[in-house]
């Protein structure tokens, strides 16, 4: 019993040390999907994501329906992975998007659904979605939930050239009673189809609580449906690279990220379309 008890009390002190040491990762780390992973997590004008409901909304993809899950792991710790699942169709007034994202471990976790919704006005597109957190604590130290808006806006200003802009938790919501507001942010950014076969993304992205984030990504499609990328961030600094496979009916994403000074963090997804 004493010995268990002390166990409890190492994995908890661990992991005050490592949400210390990586508090500026995880709050970074508000894309999804092992292509943006792979492309500095410089998603917020990048156009058709099977992601984009976590980037940035107004650019849910306008083709088809699709159903991808993911799977990201910090460092190699496996007490702190993501795992997501995001279901994107179309209806009759736009693209609505939903997903289910889970992180942590039994000692303390976050769940998160969302739903989101995106209609186009020709070149301009404008979308919504609201996320449902609810954090848990292992023991007997509780729960508490909160409700939060995003806000995102995209135009395709000439061919192959798109800018974006999102707004986290805009309604500054707080968990249960307390005072502990989510994390906001704004991020904003461009992409362009430099070749017929390669695309740029660039943006910046500014936390409330954390200094000006510089995102840049590069995609190269090698042959038909073959793609390899890489990316960058600054604050934190991490550096990126990833491949991918997407036929017509399904894709792979493998993506790496290398954090200084932490180390590597191996992400992986799979989707089909449909």
């Amino acid at each position: 019993m004493i010995e268990s008890i002390k166990i409890q009390c190492l994995k908890l002190l661990s992991l005050s040390v490592i949400c210390m040491i990586t508090s500026g990762l995880a709050m970074g780390q508000n894309s999804m999907g092992a292509k943006l992973v792979s492309m500095g997590q410089a998603g917020v004008a990048l156009p058709n994501s099977e992601w984009s409901l976590f980037s940035n909304s107004a650019l849910l993809p306008t083709k088809g329906n699709s159903v991808s899950f993911y799977r990201f792991r910090y460092v190699g710790i496996s007490e702190i992975t993501d795992m997501t699942a995001v279901f994107n169709f179309q209806n009759r007034l736009g693209t609505a998007g939903f997903a289910i994202h889970r992180y942590g471990f039994n000692l303390f976790s976050e769940n998160r659904l969302i739903f989101g919704f995106k209609k186009s006005f020709g070149t301009f597109h404008a979308g919504v979605s609201t996320s449902y957190y609810h954090v848990s604590q292992g023991g007997d130290y509780g729960s508490a939930g909160a409700f939060g808006i995003d806000i995102g806006i995209a135009a395709e200003l000439a061919e192959g050239l798109w800018i974006g802009a999102r707004a986290t938790n805009v309604n500054y919501p707080s968990y249960g009673n307390s005072n502990e507001i989510l994390p906001r942010d704004l991020s904003m950014g461009f992409s362009y189809q430099l070749a017929e076969n390669t695309i740029l993304s660039m943006e910046a992205m500014k936390d409330v609580m954390f200094p000006l984030s510089l995102r840049s990504g590069l995609q190269i499609e090698l042959i038909q449906s073959l793609f390899i990328r890489a990316g960058f961030t600054s604050s934190p600094e991490t550096y990126s690279v990833g491949f991918g496979y997407s036929p017509d009916r399904w894709s792979v994403n493998i993506g790496v990220q290398q954090h200084n000074p932490l180390g590597l963090s191996p992400a992986l997804d799979l989707g089909i379309n449909f």
